[in-house]
């Protein structure tokens, strides 16, 4: 059995995706910070595609809306003051785009009956105060999202509306009455009625039901979730990381509680804790304290929905990769400077001129790289590799360009015009036929990963 199937890996960046990867996990969140190089996501995209994983993102509309690519939505609170055809038809673009993506899936709705006194963390999460309407809601938000093919998650179960502290942070106890915390369930009860696939489970401590949290506690998962409200689908954690659980719980300790629970998959949103809690789950079942049927019951259900990723953007990264052309054998463990143009010339159909800023972030990230400008160059030290960027070139500049050759460690990245090309044969060089960020992340990314040797 693969256990790692259990596990929901937050992903940041691409080494977390390969850590997720290679310890073969179930689930793929995808955190804000990947978008911040367009480059990195087409690339993730590119890995993930056709293999047979959740892909997973945050994008609830509003006050968290975590895929920029995704057209905004006014927000829930908003939304829960209008009609459900608009709440429908927003999460199926929403999650029309998602799936074009990449995504198959989003944690979202948020079912959370809102309070005067909630906490911020809800905020305009919620649809609003009145059960019913969030009920309605949450609905439409399911029915939205299965006509984009987008399998939705109803969050947090039992309800986080009565809560006045935030479980990233702080433990907290809800004293409502069984009899209050009907009203919070109606939402979930409507969004079962309509085949959500997820439900995800809050860190509180409901005291007229348990004296363990919502997310570890069987009497709520297997008796009220599984047997009451007749659930079937994929339950998950939140991230176990929270405060409200990882304070007072051992990994090892959530891992038995979670699955003797009756639940399915724990989200880990850091990739170097997934090895530790996929351990926890196979000591906790080797030494008795999780029934084998518990976990295969909980594979069965995961497997039941996980499909094949498909992703229109992952074709550009092929694309990328096919045109690209790196004469480049290997890089010197030295200082690195991006060598920028003094100036670049912008026609009036040209936007590339914001590029520039952002071709800047992705030389310091990959290769560790300061920049600076050609005119610069005279007064840097020979201790340096210098990555010479070229748009335009005059055969002047084409002669001063080739002369760093002498002095530095060179590595010429030609750009918009490939034929300039010609003039460095035989010296290391990439042509990208462009000066899209999309391109220049990856060129970066791909000559930090060379071999240390020499240029």
């Amino acid at each position: 059995m693969n256990f790692a199937k259990l596990l929901f890996c937050g992903v940041s960046d691409l080494n977390d995706l390969r850590i997720a990867l290679d310890l073969g996990a179930g689930g793929i969140l995808i955190y804000p910070k990947m978008f911040e190089d367009v480059s990195q996501f087409v690339e993730l995209m590119n890995l993930l595609k056709g293999r047979r994983v959740f892909v997973s993102c945050d994008h609830e509309g509003g006050q968290l809306e975590t895929v920029p690519f995704v057209p905004p939505s006014p927000g829930n609170l908003l939304l829960g003051r209008t009609d459900p055809r608009f709440v429908r038809s927003y999460c199926e673009m929403a999650g029309n785009f998602l799936r074009r993506l990449g995504f198959n899936s989003v944690f979202a709705p948020v079912l959370d009956v809102k309070r005067t006194y909630s906490n911020a963390v809800v905020g305009y999460r919620s649809f609003g105060e009145d059960p019913k309407i969030v009920a309605e809601m949450g609905k439409a938000s399911i029915e939205g999202y299965k006509s984009a093919k987008i399998l939705s998650c109803a969050k947090h179960f039992p309800g986080h509306g009565r809560s006045r502290k935030d479980s990233h942070e702080e433990f907290e106890v809800i004293d409502a009455s069984i009899e209050e915390l009907q009203e919070d369930l109606l939402p979930f009860k409507e969004a079962i009625n309509a085949k959500v696939d997820f439900v995800m489970l809050a860190h509180l401590v409901y005291s007229s039901l348990d004296t363990k949290p919502a997310s570890i506690s069987r009497k709520i998962v297997q008796e009220i979730l599984r047997e009451q409200l007749s659930f079937e689908g994929i339950v998950v954690s939140d991230a176990v990381e929270m405060k409200a659980l990882s304070k007072r719980f051992k990994p090892s300790q959530i891992v038995q509680e979670f699955f003797n629970a009756s639940g399915d998959m724990l989200i880990v949103s850091k990739a170097k804790n997934v090895k530790g809690y996929l351990e926890a789950i196979q000591e906790n079942l080797q030494a008795g304290r999780i029934p084998k049927r518990m976990i295969e019951r909980a594979i069965d259900r995961v497997n039941s929905k996980l499909v094949e990723v498909e992703s229109d953007v992952a074709n550009l990264f092929e694309a990328i990769e096919k045109a690209i052309e790196i004469k480049v054998s290997s890089l010197r463990p030295i200082p690195a400077l991006l060598v920028l143009p003094d100036e670049i010339s912008y026609s009036a159909a040209d936007v590339s001129a914001s590029y520039v800023a952002t071709i800047k972030k992705q030389a310091r990230k990959y290769l560790k790289a300061r920049c600076i400008s050609f005119s610069q160059v005279r007064s840097v030290d020979a201790k340096h590799l210098l990555i010479d960027l070229i748009v335009d070139a005059s055969e002047n500049e084409i002669s001063l360009h080739r002369e760093l050759s002498k002095r530095f460690p060179t590595i010429y990245i030609i750009t918009r015009n490939p034929h300039l090309a010609e003039h460095f044969k035989g010296k290391p060089h990439v042509v990208t036929y462009s000066l899209s960020p999309l391109v220049m992340g990856y060129v970066f990314r791909k000559l930090s990963q060379l071999s240390q040797g020499g240029v």
